[in-house]
């Protein structure tokens, strides 16, 4: 039906549903646009992007290569996202926000006294200022991540060039700090175990050599195995003496059994003897102070420096390598582009969003109309 025989057939009718497209359009397409220009035209401030790149590394060595390959691993970096991806939350946190104040940084003003009416931060009188404030913050400042490249890409946005960079470029030192601060914690716990473990052991070799020094001194040995080579090549040659001599006293008797030197050697053969026994007595007889008895505790005591040492040793060498471990895992903030104080405002994108406007003030009323048109042949 066209709109003169709609209009002869019920004019009331006709105008009540014109007067609402009208209204309609009004409120959703003709308002909004006229808004939007006003805004965007003469109101909205200009707000500028610092932006800046980073990539978080970590030394790698690939033991597997050789050659120059081994030599361009060892010298590389491979990327740690796991790490950038704590770096990423630590620069949007609230912490790093705190961080900046207390470094003189008045990022509050920044965004509070600067920019028009409708885009600066405005508290409008509500209780927690501070948190309202932070996430004001957290939409000016963003860091995108690309898996593929492993760039990290930091922007600021602000409605004065120099605001941004400064922020942009005191959360870049800041994310360093947090790297030192990882690896340091990273380097304690890595080599705290292995240093208790040395510390262990230098109590331990402190502790045996002490016994053994102790042992040394109450009982006069040096080195028991030196010393009980000794005593065995005294007796040895003892008997080498003792046969010698018992093979001229069987000839001086063969030859004048009345010579006046058979006395004195016989009595030099009984010095020998006496003296045989006694050292033999002295290795291996059950007396306390006899070789055999001394053998088996100064064996313990210096079994026990030696292995004390050889502890020692090992936690040495185990503390050394868990430091060069703890170097490998070192991690690093490569700036790939520093940030600079921008010299064209991209926000707000006002075209964009005028036009934006239009098209969803232009959806909403095409909806709005199909649902009256809907209503209206329901009714009928």
């Amino acid at each position: 039906m066209s709109r003169l025989s709609k209009l002869k057939k019920n004019p009331k009718a006709f105008f009540i549903d014109a007067l609402i497209k009208n209204s309609l359009r009004f409120i959703t397409v003709t308002l909004p646009v006229i808004l939007a220009l006003l805004y965007f035209g003469l109101i909205a401030s200009d707000q500028y992007i610092s932006q800046s790149s980073f990539v978080i590394r970590s030394a790698s060595q690939q033991n597997s290569l050789t050659g120059l390959g081994a030599f361009l691993q060892n010298v590389g970096f491979s990327r740690s996202q796991d790490d950038t991806y704590s770096v990423r939350e630590y620069i949007t946190s609230r912490a790093a926000l705190n961080n900046l104040e207390q470094q003189g940084i008045a990022v509050r003003s920044f965004y509070e006294t600067k920019g028009d009416l409708i885009s600066r931060f405005n508290t409008l009188g509500f209780n927690g200022e501070q948190e309202l404030f932070y996430q004001y913050y957290k939409k000016k400042v963003t860091v995108q991540f690309d898996p593929v490249s492993g760039i990290s890409t930091l922007d600021v946005v602000s409605f004065d060039p120099k605001d941004s960079y400064v922020v942009n470029e005191a959360l870049l030192k800041q994310a360093e700090v947090l790297i030192n601060q990882l690896n340091d914690r990273a380097l304690k716990d890595t080599v705290k175990y292995a240093q208790a473990q040395v510390d262990v052991a230098e109590e331990r070799v402190k502790k045996a050599s002490e016994d053994l020094i102790v042992y040394r001194t109450k009982n006069g040995v040096f080195d028991l195995k030196v010393q009980a080579e000794g005593k065995i090549g005294l007796i040895s040659k003892l008997q080498d003496e003792l046969i010698l001599l018992q093979t001229q006293l069987d000839q001086v008797r063969a030859i004048t059994p009345d010579n006046p030197q058979i006395s004195g050697l016989m009595a030099r053969e009984r010095s020998l003897k006496k003296e045989i026994e006694k050292q033999t007595n002295a290795m291996l007889s059950d007396e306390d102070g006899s070789m055999t008895k001394q053998a088996a505790e100064y064996q313990r005591v210096y079994l026990e420096n030696e292995l004390a040492e050889k502890q020692l040793a090992a936690a040495i060498t185990a503390l050394e390598s868990a430091k060069a471990d703890a170097t490998r895992q070192q991690l690093y903030l490569e700036v790939i582009s520093a940030p600079v104080e921008p010299d064209f405002a991209m926000l707000p994108r006002r075209m964009y969003n005028i036009i934006a406007t239009l098209f969803i003030g232009l959806m909403i009323y095409g909806v709005a109309v199909l649902l009256l048109a809907g209503v209206r042949e329901h009714k009928n």
